[in-house]
């Protein structure tokens, strides 16, 4: 049951949860934002950018690929992998492919009086294709399109989901906006009899950076089935070698349990190492009484 706690609990507990079908598309994949308690709407550089606002598929430089992995405890266990690219003579253009997938590991399958009748999982998978141009020197848009698969014991379900999304350069040097729209969708192949609705969600994000070395973040969300979300990052670079991450977001009220470990949820941090091409992202979130949540990221030049 520890498991299957735990995939509930990652995709956010509220009074709604389970009202929307793949659920699990509102994880954060990369280290480097969850470390910032995944605001992103505004900016994110990385090659997986493009999951948290298509418009961010404009971000790499040239060719970029990254790979991830999360490990939380009682099996249950997160990947994901991407590439971008500009595209384009001036680099006015950008695409971006990414998947993220999430198991649950053997869960055991019990009758109403609580004897053991053997196994199941629970298992997830999205596949991302984005495109972002720009139009004009501040503004850029996006749209992305989500095949969705998951399957639940002897069940499976397929949707499609549409992203969209724009930033935008404002008159204050380092500050930009953002706003996107995701997992606009279908089920296509609903787990039983009834199909679901995806779990859409509107964000507004501000990102600003003073210096190259300071990141600041601030994200809203309204996802169609919780109440509204703020997420607040800040990253900090050491002689562009070592980055020091922190953020909070709202979402933590959803894992006190009235302990003294209360005081962590919410919060997260991480670390960053950059060396020549290759960027290695560390994040650690505290979950309280479920344990802690370790996720790492790879992303390299092409």
């Amino acid at each position: 049951m520890l498991a299957l706690t735990l995939v509930i609990t990652l995709v956010g507990i509220d009074p709604n949860a389970g009202t929307t079908g793949f659920d699990f598309l509102r994880l954060t994949p990369t280290a480097r934002e969850a470390a910032m308690a995944g605001a992103a709407v505004g900016a994110a550089a990385g090659p997986m950018g493009f999951w948290f606002n298509p418009a961010h598929a404009l971000s790499a430089e040239g060719p970029r690929a990254c790979v991830g992995y999360l490990n939380y405890v009682a099996g249950v266990q997160t990947g994901s992998a991407a590439y971008s690219q500009p595209v384009g003579t001036d680099g006015d253009k950008g695409v971006g492919l990414g998947i993220v997938y999430l198991n649950s590991g053997a869960m055991k399958r019990t009758n109403e009086r609580g004897d053991e009748l053997g196994t199941f999982g629970v298992s997830y998978a999205n596949l991302n294709l984005s495109g972002a141009m720009r139009l004009g020197d501040e503004l850029s848009v996006g749209v992305g399109l989500q095949g969705l698969y998951g399957s639940i014991d002897t069940f499976f379900g397929m949707g499609l989901a549409g992203n969209i999304g724009t930033t935008y350069r404002l008159p204050v040097d380092g500050l930009s906006a953002g706003v996107a729209v995701k997992n606009v969708g279908y089920q296509l192949k609903p787990f039983q009899t009834e199909r679901d609705p995806l779990p859409v969600g509107f964000g507004l994000g501000l990102a600003y950076q003073p210096n190259p070395a300071l990141n600041l973040l601030l994200d809203v969300h309204k996802p169609i089935d919780n109440r509204i979300i703020v997420r607040a990052g800040v990253e900090g670079w050491v002689a562009d070698l070592l980055a020091l991450r922190a953020g909070y977001t709202t979402e933590g009220i959803d894992l006190k349990t009235g302990g003294g470990e209360d005081i962590l949820a919410g919060l997260t941090t991480g670390l960053g190492f950059r060396w020549r091409g290759y960027q290695l992202d560390y994040c650690f979130i505290p979950m309280v009484e479920l344990g802690v949540a370790h996720r790492i990221s790879l992303a390299f030049s092409l």
